[in-house]
C-alpha cells in the first residue's frame, strides 16, 4: 500500500486547520488595551529598559532562528519526498560531512560569543552605581514575614509597604531581609532582587516615569507569600505631589488625636501592647535596638497610605480593625499576635489610626 501525501496533507489540514485557527483567534483574544501594572515589557526606569532590551532581543533572535529551522524542514520535506514513479531502493545516503558540521558548529558558536559579550555588558551597566557626588535617593529595604520596611538614609523616615521615589533622581536601595530569603520585585522598574538574611544586596535604578507601580515579593517566602506585595510610588519634581513635598509631610509627628473616639483610640494603643511593636512619631517611638524581626511598621502616617497588610486590603477602618482584632484570620501565619482586643476596641484604634495621615 503506498502512501499519499497530497492525500495525508489534505486530511491533517482538515483537522488541524481549524484548531490552529481557534488557537490563534484566542491568541487575540488575550490582549487588552491598556498596560499591565506588571508588564515588564513597559518599563518606567532605565533598569527596566535594559531588561526589555534583552527580552526582545532574544525572542526576536529565536523568532529568526525558528523561522530558517521551519523553512528548511518545510523544503526538506516537499523537496525530498517520495514520488509516485520512485522504487523502493533508499536513496543515497551521506555520512560525515565536514562542511555541514562545521556550518552547524560555528554559527551558533559566533552567536552565543556575541550574545555572551552584549549580555555581560548589560550585567556590567545593571551593577553600575550612580555617582555618589549626585543627588540620590537610598533606601535600606527589609524583607519580613509578610511586609516590606524602607529607611530613608538621607531623609531620616521610615516608611512600609509603599516606596516613594522621585522622576530624574537615581535610586539605590540596599536589600536585606530579616528573617527567610526573600526577593525584591517590581517589574516595570527592575529585574527581581534577592533579600537574604545577613547579607545585603544594592539594586540601581533612575525612574523616569511619574505613577504607581506594583510589586511583589518573588521568593516562596512562608505562609503568606502571595500577600506580600508592595507599591513604589514616583514622584514629579515639582508641585503639591512632589517627592520633597511628600519627604516633608512624612517627617511631621503625627497629628493629635481631635475627636473623643480618636483620643480613646490613642490610649488604647498605648495601653493594649500595640507599643512594643510599632512607632509612631511624637507619641511612642521604639528605639533603634529595639527593631527587629518582629517589630511592626511604622505607623506616623499610616491613614495616608493606599492599603494595609502589604496591598492585602484597602486602607479602610473596617479593614484595620478586622486586622487588630484577629491578625491570623486576616493574613495566615501573621508574626502580629491575636491581643484579645475586642471589636469595638479595634474599631476605636483603628479610627485613631486611620486619622493618621
Amino acid at each position: 500500500m503506498k502512501l499519499d501525501l497530497s492525500q495525508i496533507r489534505r486530511r491533517w489540514l482538515s483537522r488541524c486547520g481549524p484548531l490552529l485557527l481557534a488557537a490563534f483567534v484566542m491568541l487575540l483574544a488575550a490582549c487588552t488595551e491598556g498596560i499591565h501594572p506588571r508588564d515588564t515589557l513597559s518599563p518606567v526606569s532605565d533598569s527596566g529598559e535594559v531588561s526589555a532590551w534583552f527580552y526582545w532581543l532574544y525572542l526576536w533572535l529565536d523568532v529568526v532562528i525558528f523561522a530558517i529551522v521551519l523553512a528548511i524542514f518545510t523544503y526538506a520535506i516537499f523537496r525530498f519526498r517520495k514520488r509516485a514513479d520512485d522504487d523502493d531502493s533508499l536513496p543515497p545516503q551521506v555520512h560525515g560531512s565536514t562542511k555541514l558540521e562545521l556550518i552547524w558548529t560555528i554559527i551558533p558558536t559566533i552567536i552565543v560569543v556575541i550574545l555572551a559579550v552584549v549580555t555581560i555588558g548589560g550585567v556590567f551597566k545593571l551593577a553600575t552605581p550612580p555617582p555618589m557626588d549626585e543627588r540620590h535617593i537610598k533606601v535600606e529595604v527589609t524583607g519580613k514575614q509578610w511586609w516590606w520596611d524602607f529607611d530613608y538614609v538621607n531623609e531620616k523616615i521610615t516608611t512600609a509597604n509603599e516606596l516613594h521615589v522621585e522622576v530624574g533622581t537615581p535610586v539605590i536601595l540596599d536589600l536585606t531581609s530579616a528573617d527567610v530569603i526573600h526577593a525584591f520585585w517590581v517589574p516595570r522598574v527592575s529585574g527581581k532582587r534577592d533579600c537574604t538574611p545577613g547579607r545585603t544586596q544594592p539594586l540601581y535604578f533612575t525612574p523616569n516615569t511619574v505613577g504607581t507601580f506594583d510589586g511583589q515579593c518573588a521568593e516562596l517566602c512562608g505562609a503568606s507569600h502571595a500577600l506580600m506585595g508592595l507599591r513604589m510610588v514616583i514622584h514629579p519634581k515639582e508641585g503639591k505631589d512632589s517627592y520633597v513635598n511628600w519627604v516633608e509631610h512624612q517627617r511631621k509627628p503625627a497629628r493629635e488625636p481631635e475627636t473623643d473616639i480618636e483620643r480613646k483610640g490613642l490610649e488604647l494603643f498605648k495601653t493594649r501592647g500595640c507599643v512594643a511593636c510599632h512607632s509612631i512619631k511624637g507619641v511612642a517611638e521604639l528605639q533603634p535596638t529595639a527593631r527587629n524581626s518582629t517589630s511592626g511598621p511604622d505607623l506616623t502616617h499610616v491613614g495616608s497610605r493606599d492599603t494595609i497588610l502589604a496591598l492585602t486590603k484597602p486602607n479602610t477602618i473596617e479593614n484595620m480593625a478586622a486586622w487588630i482584632h484577629d491578625p491570623p484570620a486576616v493574613k495566615q501565619g501573621s508574626r502580629m499576635p491575636r491581643l484579645g482586643i475586642s471589636m469595638d476596641d479595634a474599631t476605636t484604634i483603628a479610627t485613631y489610626l486611620h486619622s493618621l495621615k
